[in-house]
């Protein structure tokens, strides 16, 4: 980011300098996610007895709000460098910061997308989504400052520029409403919900209860919440019914092992219309 900086100064691109300026907001929030990551994992209290989960979840909404600001800034400059042209100057350092950018961006983007993978988080996952689009428009803010240099069409800055400034709005929009979407209590992804309904099947399958009814998924950050209702025969002593409960909380476990589960047990369906 620095680097970029430095050279969008000295070479006179508006679009290195607006890259630049994305580049040090994802440092901002990126360091908030870490922040809200390590918050986000703290051990339910009293007056949090669900946890914290979503905190991480807002700090993915701010993160867009963010992202959404700066790129509101880097357009209207865009439109100005676009009207008011200047010639771009050093372009061994303009070319060779962006190319230097990319490669750096390519590497976080596959360790990111690694850890996104094994750990469910939503702000790891906005920030590898969000960086991954960087290496694009590294790559095409160096091929418009190389064509500037070459050809001397100075407006290509302020066009490339405006191009960043709305792939940044587009980004924001993105990760706001994957915020959004799990501050409002968003059921989970249908193939794990389809994932947690064969898990359920199996045990009815094997006679261990007689039907499910009831599921329902949220998301708040890592974590997964289920809730299901399991129907079970009137005659069935408690403690036999309680230990089916566990298996068919364990049954969900095994496909999501991070959950929090919560199993109802009922003698019929009572599920409302």
């Amino acid at each position: 980011a620095l680097g970029k900086l430095v050279a969008g100064q000295l070479g006179h691109s508006m679009a290195v300098t607006a890259s630049a300026v994305d580049s040090l907001t994802d440092l901002f929030a990126s360091s908030a996610n870490a922040l809200a990551i390590q918050l986000a994992h703290a051990a339910p209290d009293r007056s949090h007895p669900f946890g914290h989960a979503k905190i991480e979840t807002l700090a993915t909404a701010g993160q867009g709000l963010l992202i959404g600001g700066s790129g509101v800034y880097l357009l209207v400059e865009g439109v100005r460098r676009l009207l008011s042209p200047e010639p771009l100057r050093l372009a061994a350092v303009t070319l060779g910061a962006m190319a230097a950018a990319a490669l750096v961006t390519a590497a976080l983007v596959a360790y990111l997308g690694r850890v996104a993978a094994r750990t469910g988080s939503s702000a790891i996952q906005a920030d590898a989504v969000h960086y991954r689009t960087d290496i694009a428009a590294n790559l095409a803010i160096f091929l418009g400052v190389a064509v500037t240099h070459a050809t001397g069409f100075t407006r290509v800055d302020g066009v490339l520029s405006i191009a960043v400034a709305l792939y940044i709005l587009t980004s924001a929009g993105a990760l706001l409403r994957l915020g959004v979407r799990d501050l409002i209590d968003t059921s989970a992804p249908e193939e794990r919900v389809r994932a947690i309904e064969a898990a359920l099947d199996a045990l009815r399958a094997a006679g261990e209860i007689l039907g499910h009814h009831a599921l329902r998924t949220r998301v708040a950050g890592h974590t997964l919440f289920v809730d299901v209702h399991i129907e079970l025969p009137g005659d069935i002593p408690l403690a036999r019914a309680h230990a089916r409960s566990d298996r068919a909380r364990d049954a969900i476990l095994a496909v999501e092992p991070d959950a929090e589960v919560l199993v109802h047990i009922d003698v019929e369906r009572d599920e409302p219309a």
